[in-house]
């Protein structure tokens, strides 16, 4: 049962709500769509005139009201979206119903999307709705149709079938092919009859049906499932019966009926029971029906709860016997009115004060609806009652709120102003105004907006209001705005446009007096000169080179350096002008790799030979230039005499050191990728070679299944990648526990293909319950390596065959893959077995990358591998995973 009361739910933080007097609400209230904007403790924060009157609330002021007061009767699935907004998903939608106040059924269409602050934060739920009630209506009538043309149709659903034994034929008559979806012209026989049968338990039970009627002379009547000739699934009774004469079995009759409308719409019917029930009983607000004496026939959970009892004490008992009446004596005969009111039709609400379980006055507003039949005769009567409590505590708080939200707009350091965009006339402005200009609000009547500018700066604000018009906001802009005795001021100025119900456009502009950041900027600038003057008297040499090498600052000790008496001198030229090729080719390397890497030179000994021979040795530190986009425009340079400063070759060697070891990550992250998606692909290669050759449409349907299974491991592969990403910018490689036999099966999949054509087969003997801590990009490589590897190097007298075993120790879960290949020689190979590029067996795909990488990461997880192996035999790896560290 829903009324006019459905709950939509945002946040807004703790954040005060704008009131209908706001800029933002202001401008709300005129969209043309259906729109609220709620916080996260479900109270409305805006709403658009179209929304209010939608949900009929124009009699009702609704902002600051709790939606759950608003709209009491909410489906499950739809708190629960609104819910997830608030969490952070994108966008949700969906269909909900609702009575208004005349008691018409109305249908909306809703969109949800999270409502973000200036800093992204999710502070809401943006709601937009639509009313697709003709829609539905529509909709309905027709399904209604196609029941009724359904009905006719039922008889001309039952076909016929009888099967020659001595002649061994089966004929089906015009309907029954027609209900299979075969040929007028098909001839079916018996086997060819039961393969329709869904396989399973449909085509099992009509073989046993056959089978007992040819040899038992049993018949038949049974309810299955069937796969027509286009693949279309049907429910079918099918019946059969055996003819014998002086026992000998002659054949079989029987009959082929459709009943796949019949089961769906029993399906239908118990799941609209089912959530009707759901609806009823979790709906949020007090719900019974009553019949027209005013006996209660049902009462929902919601009331129960409220009341303390059970349905028994209620059920059957008539409506103004309860308990939560005040004094029952008293309202008793009003309440019989009230019942035999609306017997005769009439919808009755009031707000009324009722007594909760523990004897408590609840204030409820309470309806009792009229349920009519489709002859139009008032067959029940719907009960509901919400509590209002909220609702007039809400009011109080909406009230403070405005009043909050009003001394905030008047003490905002901000001027706010309100003009006609037609005319420039000012209709409303805040106190910051007032004491920016001097003008108060007696001249509002004469002013206009364009006596708030300057006649020099007017040229201005004709290209402002242009803009305003064309894209209904404006800035922010710097502009000179003029005070009451003529004097001018700088601002910062920003607009956007707004309409009335009356269609009058209004301009919401601010303006932000910038003299305090002018004079800042002035300042700043007097700063500027003191560093540069700071930088020149520095016992440095520093300058600062663009992206060519080109020296675009430097300060003197640098200009008397390069040879030279004035900056003009020196700027714009490059390391070739100064020094000669050798000692210039490596600056500007060392340039590159600066601007490239965002990696600074600290400290690094350098010696150039300048342009005259002589021999320069200096210490040297190169600092990237880092624009906003996060790019280098450029590099900072600071040299020094480091004649004294030998020490600092040790800080040299461990930058040496640590870039070393970040190249070494570098190359292995870039064979794991080239290794994992080589799998990947190989194994989309050969399953678009099956699918290409396969002709049977059930293989067809099972391969493009496969296909897409493997798509997503090679999505999740990649997420995995991408995390090894992340991990290897910091330190320590973050580990999770995982199911170990989840990989294992994923790692099949993605290996379908390459196991189904060389015929491999995996004893996987892993406990369900086995999880190990491991980098998760990191186990997926593993377990595709080993695998790979166990089938790639087979004996060809014998299909691959891989067990999978676990045992634990104190310290190690120890993962055994064990398969009958052709072994290694471990006395030959063994201290090879896990270099970088060794191969052992003659196999072409061998590239000698994967038990090193494979190594590699079982390391840098804190574990280890060993190898038992023995030639022509098998070889068995455990994989030793550190469930401590």
């Amino acid at each position: 049962m829903m009324d006019n009361r459905i709950t939509l739910v945002g946040n807004y933080g703790s954040m005060l709500p704008e009131t209908q007097t706001s800029s933002n609400n202001y401008l709300i209230k005129q969209l043309p769509v259906p729109m609220a904007f709620v916080n996260t403790k479900f109270k409305i924060i805006h709403a658009s005139d179209k929304w209010v009157t939608d949900f009929d609330f124009s009699n009702r002021d609704v902002i600051g009201m709790s939606l759950f007061e608003l709209f009491e009767d909410i489906s499950k699935s739809w708190k629960k979206d609104l819910n997830s907004i608030i969490k952070g998903k994108a966008m949700l939608s969906g269909v909900e119903n609702f009575y208004d106040s005349q008691n018409n059924e109305k249908w909306f269409e809703w969109v949800n999307v999270p409502w973000y602050d200036e800093r992204e934060n999710i502070i809401g739920v943006i709601i937009q709705s639509k009313d697709i009630t003709d829609t539905i209506f529509d909709d309905i009538k027709l399904e209604k149709l196609e029941v009724l043309l359904k009905d006719k149709s039922k008889i001309s659903k039952i076909g016929s079938w009888e099967y020659d034994a001595i002649k061994d034929r089966l004929t089906w008559c015009k309907i029954t092919k027609k209900l299979h979806e075969v040929a007028e012209g098909f001839e079916p026989d018996m086997e060819s009859g039961i393969s329709f049968y869904k396989e399973g338990y449909s085509r099992n039970t009509i073989a046993m049906a056959v089978d007992n009627a040819m040899t038992k002379g049993v018949t038949w009547n049974e309810t299955l499932q069937l796969i027509t000739a286009k693949g279309k699934e049907i429910s079918v009774i099918a019946t059969g019966k055996p003819v014998f004469k002086n026992d000998k079995f002659l054949g079989m009759i029987g009959t082929f009926q459709d009943i796949t409308d019949e089961v769906m719409n029993k399906a239908k019917t118990e799941e609209q029971e089912r959530i009707f029930s759901s609806i009823f009983n979790s709906s949020y607000q007090f719900t019974g029906i009553l019949d027209t004496e005013g006996t209660f026939l049902e009462i929902n959970e919601t009331a129960l709860q409220f009341s303390g009892l059970k349905q028994e004490a209620i059920v059957k008992r008539k409506f103004w016997d309860a308990y939560w009446w005040p004094i029952p004596d008293m309202v008793k005969e009003g309440l019989k009115q009230v019942i035999a009111a609306a017997a005769r039709g009439e919808f009755m609400r009031s707000e009324i004060v009722v007594l909760d379980k523990n004897k408590q006055p609840i204030p409820v507003d309470f309806s009792l609806k009229p349920i009519h039949n489709e002859n139009g005769k008032v067959v029940s009567l719907l009960a509901e009652g919400r509590m209002i409590k909220e609702m007039v505590e809400a009011r109080q708080k909406l009230k403070i709120s405005e009043q909050k939200f009003r001394s905030l707009y008047e003490l905002s350091p901000i001027a706010y102003i309100l003009s006609d965009f037609e005319t420039g006339e000012i209709l409303d402005f805040n106190s910051s105004f007032e004491k920016a200009t001097a003008y108060g609000k007696g001249d509002m009547e004469h002013l206009r907006y364009p006596d708030l500018v300057p006649d020099s700066s007017k040229h201005k604000l004709i290209n402002f209001l242009k803009e305003v018009d064309l894209k209904g906001t404006y800035g922010p802009f710097q502009h000179l705005f003029s005070r009451k005795d003529g004097t001018t001021y700088p601002v910062l100025i920003s607009g956007s446009l707004v309409g009335n119900k009356k269609g009058r456009k209004l301009l919401w502009s601010t303006a932000q007096d910038i003299s305090e950041v002018k004079k800042k900027e002035k300042q700043i600038r007097g700063e500027q000169k003191l560093l540069k003057t700071l930088i020149d008297n520095l016992p440095l040499n520093v300058y600062i080179k663009d992206l060519e090498s080109r020296k675009v600052l430097v300060n003197k000790s640098e200009i008397i350096y390069c040879g030279f008496k004035e900056e003009a001198e020196v700027l714009g030229k490059n390391d070739f002008d100064f020094y000669d090729e050798k000692s210039a080719l490596i600056s500007r390397e060392e340039d590159l790799s600066v601007m490239n890497s965002l990696k600074p030179i600290l400290g690094k000994e350098t010696i150039s030979v300048k342009k005259d021979g002589s021999l320069i040795r200096f210490m040297t530190s190169k600092i990237p230039l880092i624009g906003p986009d996060g790019k280098a425009s450029g590099l900072i340079g600071i040299s020094m005499d480091i004649s004294d400063l030998k020490q600092q070759e040790q800080e040299l060697r461990d930058l040496i050191n640590v870039t070393s070891i970040q190249n070494k990550q570098l190359i292995n992250f870039a064979h794991i990728v080239s290794h994992n998606l080589r799998s990947h692909t190989a194994n989309f290669s050969m399953l678009l070679e099956f699918l290409v050759d396969e002709k049977d449409a059930n293989e067809q349907a099972n391969l493009i299944k496969m296909l897409t299974e493997a798509s997503d491991n090679l999505l999740e592969t990649l997420d995995n990648l991408n995390e090894v990403v992340a991990i290897s910018t910091n330190l320590n490689l973050d580990k999770k526990p995982v199911n170990l036999n989840e990989k294992v099966a994923a790692a099949e999949k993605n290996l379908a293909a390459f196991l189904k054509k060389n015929k491999a087969k995996i004893i996987n003997k892993i406990p369900d319950e086995t999880y190990i801590k491991v980098i998760p990009a990191y186990i997926d490589s593993i377990l595709m390596n080993f695998i790979t590897n166990a089938v790639k190097y087979k004996d060809d007298n014998r299909n691959p065959i891989i067990k999978l075993t676990v045992s634990k120790n104190e310290k190690y879960t120890i993962l055994s893959i064990e398969d009958n290949g052709l072994g290694i020689d471990l006395n030959k190979y063994g201290e090879k077995l896990f270099g970088m590029y060794k191969t052992f067996h003659d196999n072409s795909d061998a590239r000698g990358i994967g038990l090193y990488i494979t190594k590699n990461q079982i390391e840098a997880m804190n574990g280890k591998v060993m190898a038992c192996s023995e030639v022509n035999k098998g070889t068995t790896f455990n994989i030793y995973f550190n469930d401590k560290t």
